[in-house]
């Protein structure tokens, strides 16, 4: 993965993020990548069998780097900085089906799509490997979450937000989406 070795611990906030954009659709290109020869047949066995696995060997690695890259921008941003965000959105369809739709990161306006892992492992972090009740859960999790962030920024709740829709046709199933500062990373580490 090609990074900006010139954006050093003084560089801007922006400045990060627009790094951690380009290594983001690195990993979406190589994904893409994996997905397209998956579907190519006229590609030998063999070919397809060892690309793929020297796709999907860097491709961990490209998504371990973006996250160390985020965990240091959040340790390096202070309270006079712009606002970085997470939100995630799930899925939960009966008792047993529960996965991660999307991993957003938002800078002020500008979102990047991270890899899914990211709000996966949050996600079983928060719901557990039983899935019974993960709504509540969630709730309870957001909740909690939410008094934290209200007083380190002393009641600016525009930050959090929790949307829940129950959807009852043709299944029943959940879809939620839940923005939270992108600190809770520090509270909850994933790693991938």
């Amino acid at each position: 993965m090609a990074v900006n070795i010139g954006r050093t611990a003084g560089s801007t906030l922006r400045e990060q993020f627009l790094t951690l954009k380009v290594m983001a659709n690195t990993i979406r290109s190589q994904e893409q990548f994996l997905m397209m020869i998956d579907r190519e047949q006229i590609i030998p066995d063999m070919a397809r069998r060892l690309s793929k696995e020297a796709i999907s060997s860097d491709l961990i690695s490209n998504k371990r780097v973006l996250l160390d890259f985020l965990y240091n921008m959040l340790a390096r941003t202070g309270p006079h900085e712009p606002e970085l965000d997470i939100e995630f959105h799930y899925i939960i369809i009966g008792k047993e089906f529960f996965e991660v739709d999307k991993s957003i990161l938002w800078l002020e306006e500008y979102e990047i799509a991270i890899p899914f892992e990211i709000g996966d492992k949050l996600g079983k972090i928060i719901v557990g490997e039983d899935v019974t009740d993960a709504v509540k859960k969630i709730m309870t999790f957001y909740k909690a979450a939410e008094t934290k962030f209200d007083r380190e920024h002393f009641g600016n709740l525009d930050r959090c937000s929790l949307l829940i829709l129950e959807e009852h046709y043709p299944q029943s199933s959940w879809h939620i989406r839940m923005r939270l500062p992108a600190k809770i990373l520090n509270d909850y580490p994933v790693s991938i």
